[in-house]
């Protein structure tokens, strides 16, 4: 088993269109072109992108974006948990990759927060992190048009608490966080 890690800007054409390709197959049910796909990670170049490979084939991936949030007059640079896809599942793959990008942030002390469904939650708390319901329609994309914002709202939030403690401070508040990014 090998284990892959590289930021956006060091992937190659065949990686970023498998990436795509898979990401369109896992989320959008094959409905969204992957060439659609292919334009939104050329905004990823910054991401760190975590490959599981056996036997010389990708079994699992995800990505950690970097994300600046301004809440409440302070700034938090937190890790965007985003992509989480285990292409064969019930094997361990997804778990080996977790806990591969767990190491990462961990390490750095960063908060690395995701969003998922309530099935899904149970997995990322079964690998260690934290899976709230409570940060549930608490945080929305700022696309700039509030129609498209809203969209967005109404999944579970997971994360691992960083130093700067910035889900701690979104559980004692009752602020709506904006992250200024495209879906992650």
């Amino acid at each position: 088993m090998k284990i892959i890690i590289k930021k956006g800007r060091e992937l190659s054409k065949k990686e970023l269109y498998f990436f795509a390709k898979e990401s369109v197959r896992e989320f959008d049910e094959n409905k969204k072109p992957v060439e659609k796909e292919l334009e939104e990670l050329r905004d990823e170049m910054q991401s760190i992108f975590f490959f599981i490979k056996d036997k010389g084939r990708v079994k699992s991936f995800g990505l950690l974006k970097p994300v600046k949030i301004k809440y409440l007059g302070k700034a938090y640079n937190i890790l965007g948990i985003g992509n989480i896809i285990s292409i064969e599942k019930k094997k361990g793959y997804g778990t080996i990759l977790m806990k591969e990008m767990m190491k990462y942030f961990m390490k750095r002390k960063k908060t690395a927060l995701g969003f998922t469904g309530s099935r899904t939650a149970q997995f990322y708390k079964k690998v260690g992190l934290k899976a709230e319901p409570k940060l549930k329609n608490r945080f929305f994309y700022d696309y700039g048009n509030k129609k498209t914002n809203r969209e967005e709202k109404g999944l579970w939030g997971i994360y691992y608490e960083g130093k700067d403690k910035f889900i701690s401070h979104v559980l004692r508040t009752k602020s709506i966080v904006k992250i200024p990014c495209m879906h992650w």
